[in-house]
C-alpha cells in the first residue's frame, strides 16, 4: 500500500492454504484497474497480490466529492479463482470482522467488506509507506541498530498485546503482514485467518460450533511448533513469530535460517546472538524463540518491558552498590532502633502483644480496607505490613481491574472505575513502578478507543451517515465516548455542519419522516454546542415532537380509533413546504405554470385536512393569481383562457369561503 509502489509485488512468504493449490496458475488474470466497485471506489492501481487475493488502490469518488485532499483507500479483493468458494468468501468476511473489533492505532482500520458484479472485496484504510519485510531487505547484511529496532518492535508488541486481550491470535504474523508508515506508525494486518480464544472459560454458556472453515493458512517460517502440529491456537504462537521477527530486524536473517519450527534439529541447532543487542537483553529475546511452548516467554508484554528496562553502566552500578551499603547499614540501625521501641511498648502488656500480632494476620485482600484498624501509633507496623504484601495486593489490583464491568455493549472498559482503583492504590504506593505501568497503559488504551471512534464519527459525518445502525450509530458511538471519557466532547467542522444543514433541508422538503428524526437525533448529540446550529436546532427540537404526534395520528387513525388532528404540530412540520411553495407561487407569470402548480397544491392537500390554516392562506393566494392571470389575459384579448382562469378561481373562492363558514 505504498504510494510509491505502482508496480505488482509478491508477499515473500507464500501462505500455504489447505486444500487449494497456490501455484502459478492461481494468479488473478482479471484486470480490474479502472472498474468502479459500488460506484464509489475507482480502482486506480495494483499494489500487492497474495495467496487468495490481490490488493489495489483506489479512489474513494465520495470522499473526492467532498475535496477530500487525499481521497484513497486499499482494497483487498477475492482472486476469481476463488470466488464460488463460501470457504474463502468466509476468510475475507472473518478478517473484516476480526480487524473491525480491534480498534487499536496500530491495527490497520477496515471500513467496509462487500460484494460487486461477482468480486468479494474489503476496504481498508490507505497506509503511505512500506512492508516491514522491504525494510528488512534495505537493513541488509547487519540489520537495524537497537534504538531503532526497538521504535518498531514497541508497535508491533502494543498491537498484539492489545489484539490477545481481545482473546485474539493473529496466528499469520510475518513481516509482509506488518506495514512501516512514512511517519514512522506501525500497522499489523491480514487478520483473515486469526483465531479467537477465551482467557476463562464460561462453564454455564453453551457451546459454540467452531465456523472455521478448512481454507485458512499460515507461514510456516514463522509459525509456532504447536501450530505447526496442529494445536489449539494460542498467544505463544504471535510471541514466536513476533520474537522471529525482532530477531530479524535486528540481524537482517531469520533466526532458524527460515526452517520450519517443526523441522529444526533441537540438538544442532544454534542461536547467534544479534550484534546489536546486549549480552543482558539477549536471553529474554532467546526465550521468546523457544521452539516448544513450555520454555518460550509467557506474553509479548514481558519480553518488550525487559527490552525497555535501562541498565547501570558498570562504575555508576559500582558508586551505587556503595552508597546502598551504606545507606542500608544506617537504615538497618535506624530500623533496628524502631524496632526496639516498639518491642519495648509491645512487651508492656500481653494485651498490646495480641493486638499487635492480630494486625499481621491481616490477609493481603483485606489489607487496604483495613488499615484505618491500625492506630496512628503503630505507623511502622501499618508501612511493614504494606511492603510485605505489596506484590499481593498489586496482584489483586490486576484482577480488580480486569474484573471491572465493561460498558452495557460490552465493547468498552469503564476507564473512570478504572482509574478510582488505582488512584486509591497510589495513596499506599506512589513510588511503584508497576503500578504506574497500569496506569500509563490505563490511559494509552483510553486514549486509542477515544481516538478510533473519533475517526469512525468523523468518516460518518463527513459521509452524511445519520441514520445508521448498530456499531456506526452516532448517538451510541457519542454515548460510548461519554462512557469512556465523561469530559470528552467531540468538535464537528464547519464542513460537518454545512452538509448536515443541507441534509436537513433536503429530509424536509422531501418529508423523509426516518432522515428527519435521524437528523433531530444528530443535531442534539452533536452540534448543540455551536451557536450557528441554534436556530436549526430549535427547529429540529419543535419537529421532533411534531413528527411525534403526526405519528401518533396516523397510528390512531389506522388503527379505526377517532382521534384529533394535531394542527400546531403540522404546521411545525409542513412550515418550510408552504413557505417555499409560496415564493414559487409569487415568481408564476403564466397559465400553464399556474395550473401545473395548482397540481401540485392539490397532492398536497390530500395529506392535510381542508381547514388546514397554511393550506387555507396558500390557496386564497393561488385563487388571487388565477384572477390576476384572468385580467391579464383579458386585456390581451384571449378570452377562452381568461374564462378558464376567472372559473379557476372563482371555485376556489366559493370552497374557501365554504370552508371557512364551517
Amino acid at each position: 500500500m505504498d504510494k510509491s509502489q505502482t508496480p505488482e509485488h509478491m508477499v515473500d512468504d507464500k501462505t500455504l492454504v489447505a486444500g487449494i493449490n497456490n501455484g502459478s496458475n492461481s494468479k488473478n488474470n482479471t484486470n480490474l484497474i479502472g472498474k468502479c466497485f459500488k460506484k464509489r471506489y475507482l480502482i486506480e492501481s495494483k499494489i500487492g497480490h497474495g495467496g487468495m487475493s490481490d490488493i489495489y488502490r483506489a479512489k474513494d469518488l465520495y470522499l473526492e466529492s467532498l475535496n477530500v485532499a487525499e481521497p484513497f483507500v486499499a482494497i483487498k479483493v477475492l482472486l476469481s479463482q476463488f470466488t464460488d468458494i463460501p470457504e474463502a468468501q468466509q476468510v475475507l468476511i472473518k478478517e473484516s470482522v476480526q480487524t473491525q473489533q480491534l480498534s487499536h492505532p496500530n491495527i490497520i482500520r477496515v471500513y467496509d467488506v462487500d460484494t460487486d458484479d461477482g468480486y468479494h472485496f474489503m476496504v481498508m484504510e490507505w497506509l503511505d509507506g512500506e512492508s516491514l519485510d522491504q525494510v528488512i531487505k534495505r537493513s541488509k547484511p547487519l540489520g537495524l541498530n537497537f534504538k531503532g529496532s526497538m521504535k518498531i518492535i514497541e508497535q508491533i508488541g502494543s498491537a498484539l498485546t492489545y489484539a490477545h486481550k481481545q482473546g485474539i491470535v493473529h496466528t499469520d504474523l510475518k513481516p509482509s503482514n506488518i506495514f512501516l508508515t512514512r511517519q514512522g506508525n506501525i500497522k499489523v494486518f491480514d487478520f483473515g485467518v486469526a483465531k479467537s480464544f477465551q482467557h476463562e472459560k464460561d462453564h454455564y454458556a453453551l457451546e459454540q460450533v467452531d465456523q472455521d472453515s478448512p481454507l485458512t493458512g499460515y507461514t510456516p517460517a514463522y509459525a509456532s511448533y504447536e501450530q505447526l502440529i496442529g494445536e489449539e491456537a494460542c498467544a505463544a504462537d504471535d510471541i514466536y513469530a513476533f520474537s522471529c521477527i525482532t530477531y530479524e530486524l535486528l540481524t537482517s536473517k531469520h533466526p532458524y535460517k527460515r526452517v520450519a519450527a517443526n523441522e529444526v534439529d533441537l540438538a544442532k541447532a544454534s542461536l547467534s546472538k544479534p550484534s546489536h543487542i546486549s549480552l543482558r537483553l539477549w536471553p529474554t529475546l532467546k526465550k521468546g524463540l523457544a521452539i516448544k511452548k513450555a520454555q518460550r516467554a509467557d506474553s509479548i508484554a514481558t519480553i518488550i518491558e525487559k527490552f525497555e528496562s535501562k541498565a547501570w553502566p558498570l562504575p555508576t552500578a559500582i558508586a551505587a552498590a556503595v552508597a546502598l551499603i551504606v545507606v542500608g547499614v544506617q537504615v538497618q540501625q535506624h530500623h533496628q532502633l524502631q524496632l526496639a521501641n516498639l518491642e519495648q511498648k509491645v512487651s508492656m502488656t500481653d494485651q498490646v502483644q495480641n493486638e499487635t500480632q492480630s494486625y499481621e494476620y491481616i490477609p493481603a485482600s483485606a489489607l487496604l480496607e483495613r488499615l484505618a484498624e491500625i492506630p496512628e501509633d503503630k505507623v511502622l507496623i501499618r508501612n511493614g505490613l504494606l511492603r510485605k504484601h505489596q506484590t499481593e495486593v498489586l496482584d489483586i489490583v490486576e484482577k480488580r481491574i480486569a474484573s471491572v464491568p465493561k460498558s452495557s455493549n460490552g465493547l468498552y472498559q469503564d476507564y473512570g472505575r478504572i482509574s478510582l482503583i488505582i488512584e486509591a492504590t497510589e495513596r499506599y504506593y506512589p513510588d511503584s513502578i508497576r503500578l504506574l505501568k497500569m496506569k500509563n497503559q490505563a490511559e494509552r488504551s483510553k486514549q486509542s478507543v477515544i481516538d478510533a471512534l473519533s475517526e469512525r464519527l468523523a468518516l460518518l459525518l463527513s459521509q452524511s451517515r445519520y441514520d445508521e445502525t448498530g456499531g456506526n450509530n452516532i448517538k451510541a458511538i457519542v454515548e460510548d465516548l461519554a462512557f469512556i471519557e465523561p469530559k470528552f466532547t467531540y468538535v464537528p467542522s464547519e464542513e460537518d455542519f454545512t452538509l448536515y444543514a443541507t441534509a436537513f433541508d433536503v429530509a424536509l422538503k422531501t418529508h423523509d419522516v426516518t432522515q428527519i428524526k435521524a437528523l433531530i437525533t444528530t443535531g442534539e448529540v452533536i452540534f448543540s454546542q455551536q451557536a450557528e446550529a441554534q436556530p436549526l436546532l430549535t427547529y429540529g427540537a419543535e419537529m421532533k415532537v411534531a413528527v411525534e404526534q403526526l405519528t401518533a395520528y396516523n397510528h390512531a387513525v389506522e388503527s379505526g380509533k377517532n382521534a384529533q388532528y394535531p394542527y400546531q404540530d403540522a404546521e411545525v412540520y409542513y412550515r418550510n413546504t408552504f413557505e417555499e411553495l409560496t415564493v414559487r407561487l409569487d415568481a408564476i407569470d403564466n397559465p400553464k405554470d399556474l395550473r401545473a402548480f395548482d397540481d401540485e397544491v392539490r397532492v398536497l392537500a390530500e395529506s392535510v385536512p381542508e381547514d388546514f390554516e397554511p393550506l387555507l392562506t396558500l390557496d386564497k393566494r393561488l385563487a388571487g393569481s388565477y384572477l390576476r392571470q384572468a385580467n391579464i389575459y383579458l386585456e390581451k384579448q384571449y378570452l377562452k383562457t381568461a374564462r378558464e382562469l376567472f372559473a379557476r378561481g372563482n371555485e376556489m373562492y366559493e370552497r374557501l369561503n365554504g370552508v371557512e363558514r364551517l
